[in-house]
């Protein structure tokens, strides 16, 4: 089996997993498609192909928005799921070797955070003409 092969193997059972988890937690709420739907401020049909693993890559804002709406942190949801599922999604994946800084409103962030992002971001851009961050 190749490479490509095993990792749409384990995406599959993962989805397949969340799709299980987001039908529990939705039944839980006693919730029909509709109501989660309007809730979440997607489609009923949405939340169906997701709770039945029909599509391939969900979008962030969409998963982002339903488990919300359930009242679940999504990194939590995505944990639970890899748990079920026995699989991850980053398997393969490389973290970078530094940490980038949680700041989410520069209005309300203090002055070492805005200049942890500033450092964060100037490591992200090319040195010397190169089209890869450092």
């Amino acid at each position: 089996m190749s490479s490509a092969q095993t990792q749409e193997l384990t995406r599959s059972a993962f989805w397949k997993a969340a799709g299980q988890l987001l039908r529990m937690l939705r039944e839980r709420q006693g919730w029909s498609y509709h109501e989660l739907a309007a809730r979440a401020g997607v489609t009923a049909d949405l939340v169906v192909a997701y709770e039945l693993a029909r599509v391939r890559y969900p979008e962030l804002e969409a998963c982002w928005r339903i488990t919300t709406a359930l009242g679940v942190d999504l990194p939590a949801f995505l944990r639970q799921a890899e748990k079920q599922s026995g699989t991850t999604l980053l398997a393969g994946a490389q973290h970078p070797n530094f940490t980038a800084p949680t700041v989410l409103d520069n209005a309300t962030a203090s002055p070492q955070q805005t200049d942890e992002l500033a450092d964060f971001i100037d490591r992200l851009r090319p040195r010397g003409g190169g089209d890869k961050p450092q």
